[in-house]
């Protein structure tokens, strides 16, 4: 007997960021959230699920509070937020959601890789049970989204190869590319890569011993996959012809 269909559950839990400390009193606390009219969603949510960004230290880059909504209506900031009536976007038109009980998640939706966080809907299920936000939105890692392009345009790759460095340690390269005149290392750098001195400070060392090793080093972002992929593949294919093209029949081995 063949089982039926999976229903297909439409995304009904708005996500949204609570942007200061005082944003998450206010909600605890009235059981309201605003959104500026202009960024209002076309379609009216059940739930409403919070963001906690970095600003908030130790409680944040992670989901753990939402509520049922129970009606919203339109209102001027300056009506919301009286205290603040010389406020620049005091005249301006918000959606004020009045929602039911504030609810802990069990287990919190956490951002493990600095991925930016604004609007956006997905459903209870993914709510109450996505260990990470990639899961909350069906992300997938920036690895697989790089190795697609490199198999759809076929370009040789190895992925994870592992290189033995002067001091006997080892550098795990995400993608090294074989080509006739030499290797190329391609490292994808999620979102807060750019954001963190230190790690920029390493990376720039381990760029420039890999050098010394051989490899040329390239940098792709996170953001510039998701948003401009045919320019990423672009920087890609550039490099490939100054190093003679893509060399698939080159056999590296890994080393550890």
């Amino acid at each position: 007997m063949k089982s039926s269909p999976k229903k297909f559950k439409r995304p009904d839990v708005l996500v949204c960021v609570l942007k200061t400390l005082s944003d998450r009193e206010l909600l605890l606390k009235e059981k309201w959230y605003r959104v500026p009219l202009k960024h209002a969603p076309r379609r009216k949510p059940k739930y409403l699920a919070f963001y906690q960004p970095l600003k908030f230290g130790r409680g944040g880059e992670k989901i753990e509070l939402y509520g049922r909504v129970k009606y919203w209506r339109l209102k001027k900031r300056k009506e919301l937020i009286p205290e603040e009536k010389d406020h620049p976007r005091a005249e301006d038109t918000y959606l004020q959601f009045m929602l039911g009980r504030i609810i802990k998640l069990i287990k919190r939706v956490l951002n493990r890789r600095g991925i930016r966080v604004s609007f956006g809907f997905t459903t209870l299920d993914k709510l109450r049970h996505s260990p990470d936000i990639r899961g909350l939105f069906d992300i997938p890692p920036i690895e697989d989204v790089f190795k697609k392009i490199l198999v759809k345009n076929k370009i040789a790759f190895y992925r994870e190869l592992r290189v033995r460095r002067k001091n006997g340690k080892i550098f795990r390269l995400d993608f090294a590319l074989p080509c006739r005149r030499g290797l190329i290392d391609v490292e994808c750098d999620g979102f807060r890569w750019h954001s963190h001195k230190i790690q920029r400070l390493k990376d720039r060392r381990r760029d420039r011993e890999l050098k010394k090793l051989g490899w040329k080093v390239m940098r792709i972002t996170e953001e510039e996959l998701v948003r401009k992929p045919a320019d990423a593949l672009c920087r890609i294919k550039k490099l490939l012809r100054k190093f003679g093209g893509s060399h698939p029949e080159l056999q590296l081995k890994i080393r550890v």
